[in-house]
């Protein structure tokens, strides 16, 4: 052990049981420092890393370490968890979509169903007012056959058109008397 400017080391008791330790041991075999690199402030990380290459995990790192870890864990879970809802919520989006999309099949389709009922509604409704006008013209064509009938009938039976009361179309004005 390196003797500090002529003072006595007062823990001989403590040195008695840390000399054991791989840390202590190690520090047993380190050179002091030269001032030149005292002065020199900017150690890098890498300097450090090398001295303390071989020397066990102090208890204030080995804490900070399990934080960080913890930490890290934590934010894995966060992370993990975020994935999860934004998976379900693009499943569940992609759901409402396909929904979406067949409502508006239906609606086309009842869409299409209602202009085909209406379009054979109207063809039904054509097809009814040709038969009632067909009906009319077959009647009137009826009548005009009965009228025309009865106008040659009365002409056999020796009536004349006035005398008869009827229409025969045929005006005796020439004075036949």
């Amino acid at each position: 052990m390196a003797a500090s400017k002529g003072k006595p080391f007062p823990f001989k008791h403590a040195w008695a049981i840390l000399q054991t330790f791989d840390k202590w041991k190690l520090r047993d075999q380190e050179t002091a420092p030269k001032k030149s690199a005292m002065l020199r402030m900017d150690d890098s990380e890498d300097e450090e890393k090398e001295r303390n290459l071989g020397k066990p995990e102090g208890t204030k790192k080995g804490k900070q370490r399990v934080k960080m870890e913890g930490e890290a864990s934590s934010l894995r879970e966060k992370m993990e968890q975020m994935m999860k809802a934004r998976e379900e919520l693009t499943r569940k989006t992609l759901e409402n979509k396909i929904l979406i999309t067949e409502k508006k099949k239906e609606v086309k389709l009842a869409q299409v169903e209602a202009k085909r009922e209406e379009a054979k509604h109207k063809a039904d409704m054509e097809e009814r007012m040709i038969k009632v006008k067909e009906a009319k013209d077959y009647k009137e064509d009826i009548a005009e056959r009965k009228r025309i009938f009865r106008g040659a009938s009365s002409t056999f039976r020796g009536d004349t058109p006035m005398s008869a009361g009827g229409d025969g179309g045929v005006d005796d004005s020439n004075g036949g008397a």
